[in-house]
């Protein structure tokens, strides 16, 4: 009989040469369990989807109450569904004034390519600044705002008219233009190294922005 491992590795599209092939049972707390019962700490938490460890009690019940009323209805945006609006009501709760509205989507990737869009949209131009060693996603778009042709190299041509500028050189701000539509910034960058923000360098990129018409997006999926 051939095992799941067995099809893992036949029927599902690998992200790495070497997966890790776990066959994981279940999990509890912050324990993940393989089929022979050994435990492991599961340190990834699903890239922090699993934050709150696995079968948090207060999220299976929320999950199995929702899921006897309803699940997918439709795109969001056309049903009042009422999770979605008290969610959205308690996030923008916790914001500035003028960040009062939400666009939910699937994942960072789509939120990069769904901000660049936007960005383009609102301002009618075409250029966007990103960062050197920066990590935006994985889709076409978020791929063209890094400039490490460890993940960009197999998938060239990107889009045009990216520039990318020196994280933390403020003397490159000047690179902004009235021809930029957005900068593409992680506060922290995360696949760079957990690079911090010198001094007064969001601030300063901030003030520019605004000097500039340009649309300032952060992108802290990650932090």
């Amino acid at each position: 009989m051939i095992s799941h491992r067995q099809l893992f590795l036949q029927h599902i599209g690998q992200t790495s040469d070497a997966p890790l092939a776990l066959e994981i049972e279940k999990a509890k707390g912050i324990y993940l369990y393989d089929t022979n019962g050994k435990k492991y700490i599961d340190l990834i938490s699903g890239v922090s989807v699993s934050n709150l460890g696995h079968l948090h009690p207060e999220v299976v019940k929320a999950v199995q109450e929702q899921a006897e009323k309803y699940m997918h209805l439709m795109v969001y945006g056309e049903y009042v569904q009422s999770p979605q609006v008290d969610f959205s009501k308690l996030l923008t709760d916790q914001l500035p004034e003028k960040l009062n509205c939400t666009y939910f989507v699937n994942s960072g990737s789509e939120a990069i390519e769904g901000a660049m869009k936007l960005a383009k949209r609102y301002t009618g131009r075409t250029e966007i600044v990103s960062f050197k060693n920066a990590y935006h996603g994985s889709t076409h778009g978020a791929l063209s705002l890094m400039n490490d042709t460890y993940f960009t190299q197999a998938f060239r041509p990107l889009l045009p008219d990216i520039r990318y500028l020196e994280f933390n050189k403020t003397s490159d701000l000047e690179q902004i233009t009235s021809k930029t539509a957005c900068v593409v910034v992680e506060p922290i960058q995360g696949e760079g190294g957990v690079v911090l923000p010198k001094g007064h360098f969001l601030i300063d990129l901030r003030k520019r922005c605004d000097e500039t018409g340009t649309l300032l997006i952060f992108d802290e999926i990650q932090t």
